[in-house]
């Protein structure tokens, strides 16, 4: 025993001594809209201080490189692991945005499919739905819309605009068929989403995000057995504001 406690000390004195001669980044893309590629990595890495090639792997944290790596607002999980030759290897997942977002002052960010905000980038544009108009909101990487927790702090977020538009856009999103349809979310001055289609020019007055599944499902039919027979430029507005109702205007 005492023998074999000694061997493993000396394998890994061993170990620690190797210098790693491959890194190697995989990255996990959950849609074709990205903020980041293998290069971007190591720069980022590089930025942070880490020399992680040509280094000895006495020199090399793990965790904390996977803990630095998380500073990235783009990255949703990372995974650092040494193997027994050496190399050390870095899975990423990236996140998935779902919508970009215009705030009122101008002011852009994106929002993911887990309602974590994430910034603009200099070197990548995501063709996203967009949202806009009267939206207080600036980027927080603290933001989480996706809320869990005390009731009060539920309550404060679900009056937000951003959180409206987060709840419209994971919805559109999920949905094959709306995600083809609606190219913008507008956030009226009374705090009301409207939508636009990529076809025909109605505003499509939503209202509040109660009854969403509801809302959408009546907008289907009306698209199926109604404008499809009498042309989509035929109504000036949509208005979906009213239980098992919709209100519409002529141009």
């Amino acid at each position: 025993m005492a023998g074999l406690i000694v061997l493993m000390g000396f394998v890994e004195k061993q170990h620690q001594e190797l210098t790693c001669t491959n890194l190697d980044i995989l990255i996990k893309y959950k849609s074709d809209d990205y903020f980041f590629v293998t290069n971007d990595i190591n720069v980022f890495l590089k930025q942070k201080g880490y020399k992680i090639k040509g280094s000895t792997l006495s020199n090399i944290d793990a965790g904390e490189i996977e803990n630095a790596l998380y500073t990235n607002p783009y990255i949703e999980k990372a995974d650092v692991c040494i193997s027994i030759d050496g190399n050390v290897k870095i899975r990423i997942t990236h996140k998935k945005p779902i919508a970009k977002v215009f705030n009122k002052y101008n002011k852009s960010f994106y929002i993911d499919e887990k309602g974590s905000l994430m910034p603009s980038s200099d070197n990548y544009t995501a063709r996203l739905l967009v949202a806009n108009g009267f939206i207080n909101d600036f980027y927080n990487p603290y933001t989480k819309l996706n809320i869990t927790g005390s009731i009060s702090a539920d309550s404060t977020i679900k009056k937000t605009s951003i959180y409206k538009v987060f709840k419209t856009a994971e919805f559109i999103n999920k949905n094959d068929f709306w995600k083809a349809m609606i190219e913008e979310i507008f956030v009226n001055k009374n705090g009301e989403i409207e939508l636009f289609t990529k076809t025909g020019d109605q505003t499509i007055i939503f209202g509040d995000i109660n009854n969403m599944k509801e809302k959408f499902d009546n907008l289907y039919v009306f698209y199926k057995q109604i404008l499809n027979k009498i042309g989509w430029k035929k109504y000036k507005t949509i208005n979906l504001k009213y239980k098992n109702q919709i209100v519409c205007s002529k141009i």
